[in-house]
């Protein structure tokens, strides 16, 4: 029996893109993520057999953590106030210095509320809102900073502040779904949030099933100069100027190349909407 045949064996079983924290739900690698069996439906022999499937990843019990029940257990928020959910992918050594480096997050973020891992690598930070939370930029230097003193290598992704009163299990869920689906998209950046990957995450499912879309991407030419101009454009918000000085380009040379493109294309990436056009089509 192959992983494949799990699936027609088992028809209610869900593909998820990270293992579960359900100490209920086996989750079984697959080439497309993970496959989460409900070991309620399962015979003792079934589940020592599927067992098999099963790598020696153990869950954490972070089923001990306030938070770990108010995300996974969709429990009540006992404390009123607005929270955000710092996930962290984390690869570490044999001989990780886990108290230190749990001690260190602990001084560098005086508003947390709950630190815990929740699988063998995966760790959630819970922050409340205050005057001074860190911005992305400085938590991208916070991580370069631990990763190089514990010898650990960090992916990051912050999520919103949400209220207390919100449904925050299920923020949370759709967050750490964007979180695993988005690694790829993201491989120079340590740390990123949901305004770094927002119109690839929830424009690349719908652009992939447009005939129209797929008839531009086979059509259009964009060569990695055309492509350097276009991201940096968007980066720009479509000033000229500022993306023939970052370019190192003379803005005359960057109106030439864009009425070249404008010429070959029918695009004109100097109208906005059309620069979001082209920047949606590279990034999918």
């Amino acid at each position: 029996m192959n992983k494949g045949q799990l699936r027609e064996i088992y028809p209610d079983a869900q593909v998820k893109k990270m293992a579960s924290s359900d100490s209920e739900v086996l989750s079984i690698p697959m080439d497309e993520g993970y496959l989460w069996i409900d070991k309620k439906e399962l015979s003792e022999r079934e589940r020592r057999l599927l067992q098999m499937f099963v790598p020696n990843e153990k869950i954490q019990q972070g089923a001990t953590h306030e938070w770990y029940g108010i995300l996974f257990k969709q429990q009540p928020v006992k404390k009123e106030g607005t929270f955000r959910v710092i996930q962290i992918q984390l690869q570490k050594k044999a001989d990780f210095l886990l108290k230190e480096w749990k001690q260190n997050f602990q001084e560098m973020f005086p508003h947390w509320v709950d630190l815990f891992f929740y699988t063998e690598r995966d760790v959630l930070l819970v922050e409340q809102q205050a005057e001074a939370n860190f911005s992305i930029e400085e938590l991208e230097g916070i991580f370069l900073t631990l990763d190089a003193d514990f010898e650990t290598n960090s992916k990051v992704f912050v999520g919103s502040f949400y209220s207390s009163q919100e449904n925050l299990a299920e923020l949370f869920l759709e967050e750490q779904e964007i979180f695993q689906e988005e690694l790829d998209f993201v491989k120079s950046q340590h740390v990123f949030s949901i305004a770094n990957v927002a119109l690839h995450y929830y424009t690349k499912t719908k652009m992939q099933k447009s005939a129209v879309i797929q008839n531009y991407k086979k059509n259009l030419v964009i060569d990695q100069e055309m492509s350097d101009i276009i991201q940096t454009l968007w980066s720009n918000q479509g000033n000229i100027s500022s993306t023939a000085k970052e370019l190192f380009m003379h803005r005359n040379t960057l109106q030439y190349r864009l009425e070249k493109f404008q010429e070959a294309s029918g695009l004109n990436v100097r109208h906005m909407d059309e620069l979001i056009l082209c920047y949606l089509l590279l990034l999918n």
